[in-house]
């Protein structure tokens, strides 16, 4: 593994890396994990239509941001196998794309130092459309700076996709029904904004994966028969421009104004979904509408 990485340090920027974990129990790795700072969030690994089996989170050490890789060994054994090309082509696709989020965070932090991990002066809205933005920017990079690395990753990324957004709009129903029963807020905000901002990350996986391979995604069959007439159409096109249009001065970013077009359509998907926001007058709070829909009436359920 030590190789691989080195290897890989001669491909990506490695600077911002704290070390390497590989676990055999992944999720107790996750959570036993020294962020360097004291919070109640704990990590831990995508358990749905996609499972995760490596992470990069950022860790404060000695007041510098750090990202420290997580690996779930039963996923890196296979480079100890001389015979096994299909498993350390697996291997070592996950061992570059974690190097590529070491990369693409240090890129961030060196723009826009003592921001990542450090606490937030802005709006709750603000917080939760900013963790909508890391994780579909970081995705996008990540996937077009590793694309074609090891094991090709172009079907599962497809596959992903399609599902997620197949799922998309029954799970914010489920959410908003939910709401009714249950009422605060801010809960169903930050769910529905992460409701859709995983369609946009599944998205920006993708397209991240296709752009890197050199492939518009208009030439991938499956992905384009499915959105031709899907109403997600335009907001697809609309992540790919954003998604370039940040990549454009990637590492040199003077401001934060290209990342802010993620914001403009996940708040759009998420009026799309039923939320309707405005902000009050003379305070950070917000008004929150939430109307009734046939799909979203517990009577007529």
């Amino acid at each position: 593994m030590g190789q691989v990485v080195r290897a890989l340090g001669e491909k990506f920027d490695l600077s911002g890396l704290d070390g390497v974990t590989l676990a055999v129990d992944f999720n107790q790795a996750l959570l036993d994990l020294d962020r360097g700072y004291e919070t109640t969030y704990k990590l831990a690994a995508t358990d749905s239509h996609v499972v995760g089996v490596a992470m990069t989170p950022a860790v404060l050490r000695d007041g510098n941001l750090k990202s420290h890789i997580i690996l779930n060994a039963g996923h890196i054994w296979p480079l100890l196998e001389q015979d096994d090309a299909e498993g350390q082509a697996h291997a070592i696709h996950v061992l570059a794309h974690e190097c590529g989020h070491v990369e693409v965070t240090r890129a961030f932090d060196l723009c826009f130092p003592e921001v990542l991990l450090r606490p937030s002066n802005g709006s709750v809205l603000e917080q939760i459309q900013w963790k909508v933005i890391f994780a579909v920017w970081d995705e996008f990079a990540v996937t077009s700076i590793t694309a074609g690395i090891g094991e090709s990753q172009t079907e599962s990324y497809e596959n992903a996709f399609l599902t997620d957004l197949a799922l998309a709009d029954d799970r914010s129903n489920k959410l908003i029904l939910g709401y009714r029963a249950h009422l605060p807020v801010d809960q169903i905000l930050r769910e529905i904004y992460d409701c859709y901002g995983d369609v946009l990350k599944f998205s920006a996986y993708h397209l991240g994966n296709l752009e890197g391979l050199g492939v518009r995604w208009l030439d991938s069959e499956k992905t384009a028969s499915i959105l031709k007439d899907h109403w997600f159409f335009p907001y697809f096109e609309r992540l790919e421009t954003a998604c370039l249009e940040i990549a454009k001065n990637y590492g040199k970013w003077e401001n934060k104004d290209s990342f802010t077009l993620i914001t403009d359509i996940v708040d759009d998907l998420v009026e799309r979904a039923g939320l309707l926001i405005e902000a009050m007058e003379d305070d950070d709070r917000l008004w929150v509408d939430i109307p009734y829909t046939p799909e979203t009436d517990p009577l007529l359920q």
